[in-house]
């Protein structure tokens, strides 16, 4: 099968090693693209966390962030797709998170907002190099539109609990997603990497049986099952890794560049 479209998860995949993408990844990919391979990232990052290493990268097809909620053409300078989350479902879902031990962040309008600027979101805002703002007024806030979703940052073995309270009020209104062991997010119903892979897919007129997704996490799955050939990190949770029609060799093996070289050998070779 020849290949034309590949698209990678950032964050756990190309990103490895924060905050430095590998040199090596780094040239190869920019010379496959210089061949003619449409290059993607992924990413349930916003935008600005983003930034450099697209830049870094040279990608210039659309990219998909938020895991699957927004497709963005920076090269044409508009949204290509954009999903947000139901008008007041945040405030609904308020007392769970305000209760429980987690961090929460919210995203709206390419912003980052916290409820407190805990040790945790403090963190996270460094490492994304992303502004944070704290709201104010929680109920007034919450209680708006245009959200596109919320990050619950917690330990590994709270979040399990706090996803099934989470289900119990939000129902079928948005999705429940783990994106690292200690990332839980509420996102729009319709958003998944899978979708926002098959819709750029379409865009670009490439067929889904011609393109490659790689990922890490849970929110990577439909992103995985929807390509033509899905390819799972090695330190992937096993129900990634079982949806994978390849796993990636370990860095001291190669790593994605020597995969990538044997998958793709007209661009990487």
């Amino acid at each position: 099968m020849s290949y034309r479209l590949l698209v990678c998860d950032l964050d756990g995949t190309l990103l490895d090693n924060p905050p430095d993408l590998d040199p090596a990844l780094v040239d190869g990919l920019r010379r496959a693209m210089e061949r003619g391979l449409a290059f993607t990232i992924a990413t349930g990052r916003m935008p600005l966390g983003t930034a450099r290493y697209r830049d870094e990268l040279g990608v210039t097809a659309p990219v998909v962030f938020y895991n699957g909620a927004l497709v963005r053409d920076h090269e044409a300078g508009r949204d290509l797709m954009t999903l947000t989350l139901p008008r007041g479902i945040l405030w609904q879902a308020h007392d769970v998170f305000a209760h429980a031990p987690v961090d929460p962040l919210f995203y709206r309008d390419d912003q980052l907002y916290c409820l407190a600027e805990s040790f945790p979101v403090r963190t996270y805002s460094q490492d994304q190099r992303v502004p944070l703002e704290v709201v104010d007024a929680p109920s007034e806030f919450l209680r708006m539109g245009g959200f596109v979703k919320t990050l619950l940052i917690g330990h590994p073995a709270s979040l399990p609990a706090v996803r099934a309270e989470l289900g119990a009020v939000v129902g079928d209104a948005a999705r429940l997603v783990m994106t690292r062991t200690d990332y839980l997010e509420i996102i729009p119903t319709a958003a998944s990497k899978g979708a926002a892979l098959t819709f750029l897919a379409g865009h670009l007129g490439i067929p889904l049986a011609e393109t490659i997704a790689v990922g890490d996490q849970e929110n990577d799955l439909e992103m995985i099952r929807a390509a033509g050939l899905g390819i799972a990190m090695p330190g992937a949770p096993e129900t990634v890794r079982a949806a994978a029609g390849r796993v990636a060799p370990p860095d001291e093996e190669g790593g994605l560049l020597e995969l990538f070289t044997e998958l793709l050998p007209e661009y990487f070779a």
